[in-house]
């Protein structure tokens, strides 16, 4: 009975449900899986559910250390307490350590360790990005890299730039550029990025990067005798092309390990972290109010040792940031009046990571089951 019902009308209902269920609902019948695996109606269920506010705030943080450290993500509501909406299974395990979390973006979350992964927690999909390719076969294993995530929205598909920096015995290494290749998930292949990437480092393993506006962002550098000059890198997904962002005047000349790029209340912002009793505290918080603008770079806030507050998390519209203390606290905090809130959720120093989440229906057609093991996911 189901089969004879109009397109229109099933098209409609399906928009209202959510992605598990959207899922159970593709068993039914062969037209069924047929209207819900439509790349346009995947694109529409996104789109009405970023529409209709159905977003929650997704946390990544980890316990215990060695081989008996656990990941963990959740799902919560974005409000003063950051009350629980969901925990979410995370079935992978990493043998070398714990995963690095590169982004997230339209419900995909890109995580990086032995493995390169494409995990979409709604539905439990996974892709595992193949480990080499034909930079890797000709030049062997990299001196460092360092990997951006996003969405092309031209091409309708998520993307993968991986920049590979290889042994150069030049006196300084901003003389070197990286190689630049790109994995797409429609086609589950690496190629080469003929775009030439400017002459600049990468911090080699601390490196961050953010998505937005279509374009990915690492702080990149360049050194001499008189010191680094830093400044952010950016790689457009959709023209597969390179520009550089100029940083605040103050921020150009500090360590590159101490600058941490990300998206906080909806605009590109860095962070400016120093040390202290050998610990990491974020010194300022930098946004870029107008994108087009370098000039519009404004110092949100900036912080002392002595309030025991680490790596910003998050920033809520009314303002109040959302923090991690030195207790392995999330906790709310307030500028103005530099009054702190502490919420209940603790994990390992250094593990949280707070973004946006939007439930989303992508990789049910590339991915497989997220619950099998990653050995598996490669047969």
């Amino acid at each position: 009975m189901a089969d004879y019902l109009p397109q229109e009308v099933l098209f409609n209902i399906f928009l209202k449900l959510p992605p598990k269920t959207l899922v159970l609902c593709s068993c039914v019948s062969k037209s069924w899986r047929a209207a819900i695996s439509d790349p346009i109606f995947i694109n529409a269920h996104f789109n009405k559910s970023s529409i209709c506010n159905k977003k929650w705030l997704i946390l990544r943080r980890y316990f215990g250390t060695g081989s008996k450290k656990k990941e963990r993500y959740s799902l919560h509501f974005d409000t003063e307490t950051l009350d629980l909406y969901q925990e979410l299974k995370f079935p992978f395990i990493n043998w070398n350590g714990d995963f690095k979390l590169v982004g997230i973006c339209n419900g995909l979350v890109c995580l990086s360790g032995l493995d390169i992964l494409l995990w979409n927690p709604s539905i439990q999909r996974v892709v595992a990005v193949l480990r080499t390719s034909d930079i890797i076969t000709i030049y062997d294993a990299p001196d460092k890299f360092a990997l951006g995530f996003g969405f092309d929205s031209r091409a309708n598909d998520y993307k993968v730039v991986r920049l590979l920096y290889f042994e150069d015995k030049s006196p300084f290494n901003y003389k070197r550029s990286p190689k630049v290749e790109l994995y797409e998930v429609r086609t589950g292949c690496w190629r080469v990025i003929e775009s030439k990437a400017p002459r600049c480092e990468i911090v080699k393993s601390e490196w961050t990067q953010a998505f937005f506006n279509g374009a990915v962002h690492w702080v990149a550098y360049r050194e001499s005798s008189r010191g680094y000059k830093c400044f952010i890198l950016r790689f457009d997904i959709v023209e597969e092309c390179f520009s550089l962002v100029t940083l605040p005047h103050c921020l150009v000349n500090s360590s590159p390990c101490d600058l941490k790029v990300s998206v906080l209340g909806g605009a590109l912002s860095v962070m400016l972290c120093g040390w202290y009793c050998f610990e990491t505290y974020v010194c300022s918080v930098w946004v870029l109010h107008n994108y087009d603008m370098p000039e519009s770079w404004t110092k949100l806030t900036s912080f002392e040792p002595s309030q025991e507050l680490g790596m910003v998390l998050g920033l809520r519209e009314n303002g109040e940031m959302i923090m991690e203390s030195k207790s392995e606290e999330v906790v709310l905090y307030r500028p103005e009046n530099q009054l702190m809130k502490g919420l209940g959720i603790y994990g390992g120093e250094g593990s949280f990571y707070l973004d946006t989440y939007v439930e989303s229906l992508a990789l049910l057609n590339e991915g497989k089951g997220g619950l099998e093991k990653v050995a598996d996911v490669h047969d």
